[in-house]
């Protein structure tokens, strides 16, 4: 049990392989567009999502991108470039734009995937989720700066961030209340399923528990630079157990035998060849 703990605990901010980040001068940040889920009360990430099943943004180990491939150019932007702030912005329901919250990042470490990619893991020293708001009703320009032409993230210049920064401080702290919502529709996943997250054939909440597992390299191999994060038939097979995957995205690691950097695509799948 000792062991198991010391693990976990080496695996989280500030310890190895976690670096600080060095803030530009001056300050700025980064709004992120994300999925929210149509079940949710709260706009939390898209966990019931049909084959597709949202890690991020993961608000119960204050990370993004430990976990899941979502947004890799912005996370790989945010290790050269060096903001203070991360501002998540969601559409509920397929209605207008939303603020939600925000991270001050303070970690990255190098992601799973670093032999096929750029791929960085961000970690927040904190992090902030209140009732969302209308870009059109945000004071002062925000709301022209953040309603524009951007499609999953957009730059902030200084005076921005520190706006924004100041409006989400100043309302109520709903943290707690948007890590409630997760485990509630996980729990209908798993009602419906007997996963959290289905596609994944995960059972438990993310935890840093998992981290040192997917901070760990995947394998390397002459291929894995030109794997796509989509497949043509929805379907992936894994390179080291041979498990075929439904998922609309590329997974870090195969839900079957949980090796890292082993799932590839299908431009076709056989039903009766599914696990």
């Amino acid at each position: 049990m000792a062991g198991r703990q010391d693990k976990t605990a080496s695996s989280r901010p500030p310890g190895e392989p976690w670096r600080a980040i060095e803030y530009a001068t001056p300050e700025f940040g980064y709004a992120s567009y994300y999925l929210s889920d149509d079940l949710a009360r709260l706009p939390v990430r898209a966990v019931t999502r049909i084959k597709d099943n949202k890690s991020d943004p993961n608000l119960e180990t204050a990370t993004y991108g430990l976990f899941s491939t979502c947004e890799q150019k912005m996370r790989s932007g945010i290790v050269t470039s060096c903001p203070r702030y991360l501002f998540f912005i969601t559409r509920p329901r397929n209605g207008p734009r939303q603020l939600t919250g925000m991270y001050e990042l303070k970690w990255w470490a190098p992601g799973s995937f670093r032999h096929r990619t750029r791929d960085f893991a961000l970690a927040a020293s904190s992090i902030r989720f209140i009732e969302p708001v209308a870009l059109e009703s945000l004071p002062g320009t925000l709301g022209p700066a953040l309603s524009g032409r951007w499609r999953l993230n957009k730059r902030l210049d200084s005076e921005q961030t520190a706006a924004l920064t100041a409006y989400v401080m100043g309302r109520p702290d709903m943290t707690g209340a948007y890590l409630q919502e997760i485990d509630r529709v996980e729990q209908i996943n798993l009602y419906h399923s007997a996963y959290r997250y289905p596609t994944w054939r995960r059972t438990g909440p993310f935890s840093w528990s998992d981290a040192a597992r997917y901070l760990k390299a995947g394998v390397a191999d002459s291929d894995l630079a030109n794997v796509p994060n989509t497949s043509p038939s929805g379907w992936w097979r894994c390179i080291d157990c041979g498990a075929d995957i439904e998922n609309a995205a590329l997974l870090k690691a195969c839900p079957a035998c949980h090796e890292h950097g082993t799932l590839r695509p299908l431009n076709t799948h056989e039903p009766d060849k599914e696990p």
